[in-house]
Order: structure tokens, then sequence, then C-alpha cells
């Protein structure tokens, strides 16, 4: 019985502790400072160009809005939109914390949490950009290469359906493409590089890769058609024309009867 009480004194002290008012100062923040990207680099906390700093929060509260840099006051506004632009050259590189205070219709002053940010200087954002532009053409170099490997890999040793010169065919779900390097159709393939302007793929035929774009049934039908005029020109078995030469040679040395 005692050990029952014990568990409800402390079953009920943490649902009252659970039901507390939370305090002022650990509830979100009425006002917090934004900034917006209007021109330049970022990466992060490291910047560099035109930027905009606002408020977010219940403006029609607010009388004017002070916005500080490192504490200063960089600018103050007394009317909406609480929006102030400015380039980060013009207060230094290195770290610097960003927020603002802002003046309430009752009299209170809120001040908003710093924002730490660090403004790079011209050589340190041209870095960024050569990192960034090589990072983004190595993946995309990466990718080709993978699905060059994945082509190589499904394709290495699979049967081709043999087709006579100018019968029609299935192209299947992807359509087919008329290869511009040989002249010839072809199905365009599920591995084939989706890019803007048509979808990388391969020729079965000569092998060669290029920018393909769903052909129309019609022009499928004609260059199936001219595959029979690409067939080479069968040309007269070269020995059976020496042999029929020979045996006539030959008979100059039968006698006459």
């Amino acid at each position: 019985m005692f050990k029952k009480r014990i568990f409800i004194c402390v079953f009920a002290v943490l649902v009252l502790s659970l039901l507390r008012p939370v305090p002022v100062g650990a509830q979100e923040e009425a006002y917090t400072v934004h900034l917006r990207r209007d021109f330049g680099y970022g990466a992060g906390s490291n910047v560099r160009g035109t930027f905009s700093i606002s408020i977010t929060g219940d403006e029609s509260q607010v009388v004017s809005v002070e916005f500080l840099i490192d504490g200063q006051v960089m600018a103050t506004l007394d009317q909406p939109p609480f929006r102030f632009q400015f380039h980060t050259d013009s207060y230094g590189f290195g770290e610097h914390y960003l927020s603002a205070r802002v003046h309430l219709q009752d009299g209170r002053i809120e001040t908003t949490p710093e924002r730490r940010l660090n403004f790079v200087t011209p050589g340190d954002e041209r870095g960024g950009v050569v990192g960034i532009v090589v990072g983004v053409g190595g993946a995309i170099l990466f990718s080709l290469l993978v699905y060059a490997l994945v082509q190589m890999r499904f394709s290495k040793g699979k049967p081709k359906t043999a087709f006579q010169p100018g019968q029609e065919r299935s192209y299947g779900m992807f359509g087919g493409t008329i290869c511009p390097k040989c002249g010839r159709p072809f199905p365009r393939h599920w591995w084939g590089l989706n890019m803007v302007a048509g979808r990388l793929d391969r020729c079965e035929h000569c092998g060669k890769w290029s920018m393909t774009t769903r052909a129309a049934p019609e022009a499928l039908r004609a260059a199936e058609a001219a595959e029979v005029d690409q067939q080479p020109t069968a040309q007269p078995d070269a020995s059976v024309q020496r042999g029929d030469a020979d045996r006539l040679e030959d008979t100059k040395f039968f006698d006459e009867i």
C-alpha cells in the first residue's frame, strides 16, 4: 500500500511538470532575421554579393526596425516592408553577426537572435565557384561513365535479332530512331542518357554514340526500305571464272578426231 502511494505521487508530479506553462524565454522567438541573396555567391555561411535582410513575424505590431551588424546599426526603417539591401564588401571580409531590434507598438523592444555569416573575398568566391563547377562536371562525367559501363554490360554477348533488309520491325516502348552516322534504324534503349535535346544512345549497327530523337513510323519504314539499296552487290566467284578459263585453255591440247 505504501509503495502504491509513492507511485501515485511520483506520477502526479510528472503530469504536473508536463502541464506547467513553458517559460517565456523558452518559447519560439516572435521575430527573426531573414537573409535573401539577390545577386552573388552563397555556399552555406560563406557569402558575397548583394543581399537583402528582413524580419519574419507579425509586422502589423512593428513601429520600426533597426538592422544590426556586429551590434552596430546598419539601417533603421520605420515603415513596411522592413527590408534593407546591402553588399557584403561594404562591411569588410570575415565573420559577421546580423540581427535586428524590433520596436513594437506596446513599447517593447525585441532583439532577434544573431545570424553568423562569413563575408568572403573575391578570390575566395572565384575558388568556390570553380569548385562547384568542377564538382558538377565531375558528377556528369561519372554519370556518363556509369551509363557506358551499364550499356557494355547488358549488350556484351547479347544475341541480336536478325532482320532481313527492308523487313518491318518493332522498336519497343521507347520507339525507334535513325542513326545519323550510318542511316539505319534501331530501337532506342532504356539505358540511353536522356538529355534536353534528345536521348544519347548507341547504334546497334555501327556502334557509334549520337543524340537521337524518336522518329515517326513513316521515317522508320523508309529507313528500313533503304537498307535494301545499302546491301553490297554480289560479285562473281573468281575461282569459278578461273576454272572455266583453265578448262578452255586445256582444250588446245586435245587431239582432233
